[in-house]
């Protein structure tokens, strides 16, 4: 009986189903990941990218004929013997290596991709001779290869050569160039080794096959890898490895199980055929002692009943021989479950040596009649694949589907857990880019606070001195000596230059150095001081407040001059946008998960354009009209709370107002009292 190795390496209809199938799903997996990716890079989608993918279209047919070829064999025992169709899958196999390689030399040049191109009509050439002219094989052990395809094996052995020296030397910029370089390698050794077996022993052949076939694998698992890593996306590569790691895994469990289940059931076969197997071979050997041949060993009704009657027992038995003497007597159970008995001359050959690759039929036992009698004198039985086969097909169908939903679950649980960590990352990332934007910001207002503080100084003398002049001249008593013009000139001097006066204050507010004077402030009280400072405006009668503060509010840390002119600003702001009238609505409550307590001003105005608003923090900047606002308000104000170790920030709709919002800390918290600016 052969070992359990013999079982996994022999070259029969499930282990080369199971191969076939494991590189068909690596090509699937392949071409999948290079037709998302063009599908998401849709600009950037070049020649390489087209040529790579077609390849692997070209590898996809190849391995799917081979596929559907020993799963119609092993499931439906039917072997196919289409003319042509083996020659003209390994003419798909060649050519799709040649557009691989063909997009890894684009890289090089259009000199280089046509060498790899030229080689294309040459396979489809022999393609064509070899189908056409039916060329016989070069050898008729092991498997046929014609000169039309070792012809082909060698074109694309010469194109692999190139492209390992092509990305040899970088000049193919995808990522993975070990893998890429491993890969090809390993097509290189398929291609040289393809055509041996026809010119080994058996043995000999299906050893090479089996180095052949792990080469494959490597090829394409390599291929699959180096598509994966293409992407930048942590969630494809994810999803590349986590199907490469189950498609090996389920591969390896239905060779595996294959094997040992066709070795358990040769072992049993063997067992439960020793009993009949040491019957005969006693009565072979007593009747041929006393000199009666196979004819005359078969007549004696006791050993004839019991080979028929053990084709009942044995339901795996199809076939029992008996050598002797350069005769054969055979016994075969015929599809019509009838037991036939002819008894010839030996033939070089048996029915199950002829079965071949794809065989439907085992040894179940070998018995050598001894008793110095010639070495092919023996007694052997030959069973039927048909139920272990059955019994194996039932195993890889069931592994296969439950490794399919494996797959699905796992890539669409892991798949949500790298989507939810992507989300996050990207959330960090947009939360870094905002603090940097308010580093840039404070930097940006503190330069401008150092340049706006030393105009202000230089132009605060001048301005001092034309507004007390302009006032002296534009009194009573000195008027009088002036023209009508001349005094409202006059009167206009002084307007304006306490225009500019304020102006310059504004300036000096925001850039200059001042000590905070830090306490606890009760916020309902600072916000009610700041609206009596602004309630004069409210006379008409236009504007209605709403006052929404949160009771029992803990007491905030702050200066409570410089927080109350940080409300005046902003319900100053809140006011002057609406002119037609409208609703004020002061707000005051803690913020959610924070020991701090904001305030919220909102108004329904006009609101704020969606472009303006990133800037309303900005020295000079205002949507006011010409003559009415510094631009200085919001700019102290962000200052000052920034000092205070708050936050303050807008939201606006164009027609739905604007709020203007901020957060102080409560009470308890320490606080630097020191000297800062107000930026």
């Amino acid at each position: 009986m052969q070992s359990l190795l013999t079982h996994l390496t022999s070259r029969t209809a499930e282990t080369l189903l199971i191969l076939n199938l494991f590189h068909l799903l690596l090509v699937g997996l392949t071409l999948a990941v290079l037709l998302h990716q063009m599908r998401a890079n849709r600009q950037s989608v070049g020649r390489p990218d087209r040529l790579l993918t077609l390849g692997f279209v070209l590898l996809a047919l190849h391995f799917t004929a081979l596929t559907l070829h020993f799963g119609t064999a092993f499931f439906l025992r039917i072997e196919l013997k289409l003319a042509g169709v083996e020659r003209v899958s390994h003419g798909l196999f060649v050519a799709g290596v040649l557009l691989i390689v063909a997009a890894y030399l684009d890289f090089g040049g259009s000199r280089r991709l046509g060498r790899a191109l030229m080689g294309l009509p040459i396979v489809v050439v022999m393609v064509l001779f070899d189908v056409s002219t039916a060329a016989p094989p070069l050898s008729a052990a092991g498997r046929p290869h014609s000169a039309a395809m070792i012809i082909s094996d060698l074109v694309g052995l010469v194109v692999v050569m190139l492209g390992i020296r092509a990305v040899g030397k970088g000049e193919c910029i995808w990522e993975g160039r070990r893998v890429r370089l491993l890969a090809l390698g390993a097509l290189a050794a398929i291609l040289l080794l393809d055509a041996l077996p026809s010119f080994l022993s058996r043995p000999a052949g299906i050893l090479v096959w089996n180095i052949e076939e792990q080469l494959m694998s490597v090829a394409l698992f390599a291929f699959a890898w180096a598509a994966g890593e293409r992407t930048s996306k942590l969630l494809d590569r994810v999803f590349v490895r986590l199907n490469l790691t189950f498609i090996v895994l389920a591969s390896l469990i239905m060779m595996i199980t294959a094997g040992m289940e066709k070795y358990q059931y040769f072992h049993l076969a063997e067992e439960r055929s020793t009993n009949l197997a040491e019957f005969l071979r006693g009565h072979v050997i007593y009747f041929r002692d006393q000199g009666e041949n196979l004819e005359q060993i078969f007549a004696h009704p006791e050993v004839l009943r019991r080979v028929v009657a053990e084709f009942g027992t044995l339901p795996e038995l199809r076939e029992v021989d008996v050598y002797l003497s350069g005769q054969r007597a055979t016994f075969r159970y015929t599809p019509d479950w009838e037991v036939k008995e002819s008894i010839q001359p030996e033939r070089p050959h048996t029915a199950l040596e002829d079965d071949g690759e794809l065989a439907s039929s085992f040894q179940m036992i070998r018995l050598p009649l001894g008793g110095g009698a010639p070495a092919s004198d023996r007694v052997e039985f030959v069973g039927t694949m048909d139920y272990i086969n059955s019994y194996i097909g039932k195993y890889l169908i069931l592994i296969y589907s439950v490794f399919t939903v494996i797959v699905g679950l796992a890539t669409l649980i892991i798949g949500m857990i790298v989507a939810d960590a992507d989300r996050q990352m990207r959330q960090q990332y947009a939360e870094l880019q905002e603090a940097q934007q308010q580093l840039a910001q404070s930097a940006k207002l503190a330069s401008i606070g150092e340049l706006a503080g030393g105009m202000a100084h230089e132009i605060n003398n001048p301005i001092t001195s034309i507004l007390a002049l302009s006032s002296h001249m534009a009194e009573d008593k000195n008027a009088a000596a002036l023209s009508p013009r001349g005094r409202k000139n006059l009167q206009l001097i002084a307007r304006q230059a306490e225009r500019v006066a304020k102006l310059v204050g504004g300036l000096l507010s925001f850039s200059r150095q001042s000590q905070l004077h830090m306490s606890t402030l009760n916020i309902r009280e600072l916000l009610e001081t700041a609206f009596d400072l602004v309630q004069y405006r409210l006379k008409d009668g236009a504007i209605t407040v709403r006052r929404e503060i949160a009771p029992g509010l803990p007491p905030v840390v702050g200066d409570a001059s410089r927080l109350t002119e940080v409300f005046v600003n902003l319900l100053s702001n809140a006011l002057d946008a609406m002119p037609g009238g409208g609703t004020l609505t002061l707000r005051a409550r803690m913020s959610p998960g924070e020991d701090t307590v904001r305030v919220e001003i909102q108004d329904s105005g006009e609101g704020i354009p969606a472009e303006h608003l990133p800037r309303i923090f900005d020295p000079f900047f205002t949507t006011k009209a010409p003559g009415r606002g510094t631009g200085l308000g919001l700019s102290i104000s962000h200052g000052i709370i920034k000092d205070h170790g708050g936050e303050i920030w807008a939201r606006s709709e164009p027609g739905a107002g604007t709020t203007l919002a901020l957060s102080l800390l409560v009470g308890g918290h320490e606080y630097e009292t020191a000297s800062v600016g107000h930026r």
